[in-house]
């Protein structure tokens, strides 16, 4: 097992890559990581109290939120919709259409 920045790294997902294929599946897998963790502060805010466990997990979700906001304006939709990417496309058809003449 390899060594990472924070210690072993176990399952696969430091080697899966985020495309507009598996955007879908991605955002709901971080979605549900945010939401496990929030439900993991409440759970040490009335057990016990722990500010580094509850800390620790605020910064997760930090990273985590990050982390999807990038792969958004990367591999999400949004990214082929916008009217500056659809007028560029627009304009690399209409050039490919005048070369092809």
């Amino acid at each position: 097992m390899e060594k990472g920045h924070y210690g072993q790294y176990s399952g696969n997902a430091r080697h899966s890559r985020v495309t507009s294929h598996n955007m879908a599946a991605t955002k709901r897998d971080d979605e549900a990581h945010m939401q496990y963790l929030k439900e993991d502060i409440k759970y040490d805010n009335k057990h016990g109290h722990s500010d580094i466990d509850m800390t620790a997990d605020e910064k997760h979700i930090s990273k985590l939120a990050g982390d999807l906001k990038y792969d958004e304006k990367h591999h999400g939709s949004a990214r082929h919709t916008t009217e500056h990417s659809t007028e560029e496309y627009m304009a690399r058809k209409d050039a490919a259409i005048k070369a092809n003449k």
